[in-house]
């Protein structure tokens, strides 16, 4: 069977999993480890690992790695830790359910759990004990380390209707693109301010832009229901602590809440009775005259409603000492192919 040669590229690992974007129909992947492949590394790891469309199923590969310490090559078919080729988005990259032994009741709160996440991984928390009010949610990550992180989003004061931590519950890592950006947003907390500071469950700065408008969505489970139904312009936007009880990713619009009833989760006994979950999304932009100066600002053209965040189709290599993105330091080269006959030919050859 012969392939035409599409794409070719290299990149150094840096121990996490990689996407590689491809042209539609492709129909072989190939990865070799050029820095491994020529070691005799004790225990032995994977230096070639291949993918044909049709015939490896999702997060699988045929890889060949080497015996400890010598050349020898065996070769055996790879079940999870390989290649998923991405067609659609969004998409969430095969991944096992982790465990979390525990979420405190804290601003911010802090995930004890045995992990291998990254710094500003977005994971969705489910099946939470304890803490029922958050299971479905989606978070940014931070402070990582090997057991455990920090939800910077979510202040989990009693205030904000959390009465106990979390003891159990299990997360998956998703992928931080959604088919079509600015996504909605998931709320944490609404200040009471004549400009209210909205706090938000992952860093808005990379979705949001100051001048855009957002429409908010609190169900009746909620506190501050007065803000149901109405359309905010964004003031300020911001990545770090606000005052009060807000967490550090938060926005700030033309609202006046000061007369509101106080913004709170409902109790974790309500949940999934509840309607879930207090959302903002975007509702067009607007800009800012300055009569001084005579410009307008706060519109950017590149966060504003609404575009693609994220290209498909693209192959996704897992990482590992046995998976096709190999380990940190790592120096991989890959080449993507086409079939000139098609994969269902294979069996004729």
């Amino acid at each position: 069977m012969a392939f035409t040669q599409l794409l070719q590229g290299s990149f150094t690992s840096d121990g996490t999993g990689r996407k590689i974007l491809v042209p539609s129909s492709a129909d072989y992947f190939r990865v070799v480890n050029y820095k491994q492949i020529g070691l005799n590394p004790n225990p032995g790891v994977g230096v070639i690992f291949e993918w044909f469309n049709g015939v490896t199923a999702a997060d699988q590969a045929i890889g060949w790695s080497k015996t400890n310490s010598t050349n020898a090559m065996n070769a055996d078919i790879i079940t999870s830790g390989g290649f998923t080729y991405v067609t659609t988005a969004p998409v969430t990259e095969a991944q096992a359910p982790n465990a979390i032994t525990a979420i405190t009741a804290a601003n911010p709160a802090v995930v004890t759990q045995t992990n291998t996440y990254a710094e500003g991984d977005f994971i969705r928390l489910y099946n939470t004990t304890g803490m029922k009010q958050i299971g479905g949610m989606i978070f940014q990550i931070s402070s990582v380390s090997g057991s455990g992180y920090t939800l910077l989003g979510l202040p989990a004061t009693a205030s904000n209707g959390f009465a106990a931590a979390g003891t159990a519950g299990y997360t998956r890592r998703i992928s931080k693109f959604a088919a079509v950006n600015p996504q909605f947003l998931y709320v944490t907390n609404i200040s009471q301010a004549s400009q209210a500071v909205v706090s938000l469950s992952f860093d808005p700065t990379n979705y949001l832009a100051v001048g855009m408008k957002l429409y908010f969505s609190v169900p009746n489970s909620f506190g501050m229901t007065q803000i149901n139904g109405l359309t905010g312009k964004i003031l300020a936007i911001n990545a770090v602590s606000a005052a009060s009880n807000i967490g550090a990713y938060n926005v700030t619009v033309d609202i006046d809440s000061s007369a509101f009833t106080a913004f709170a989760f409902p109790a974790s006994s309500l949940s999934p009775t509840a309607t879930l979950f207090a959302t903002v999304a975007p509702a067009g932009a607007s800009t800012q005259y300055n009569p001084s100066t005579m410009t307008y600002t706060g519109y950017n053209f590149s966060l504003q409603p609404f575009h693609s965040s994220n290209p498909t189709p693209y192959m996704y290599l897992a990482a590992g000492a046995n998976s096709p993105a190999g380990v940190s330091g790592d120096q991989i080269v890959w080449q993507c192919y086409k079939s000139e006959t098609g994969v269902d030919d294979m069996s004729d050859q």
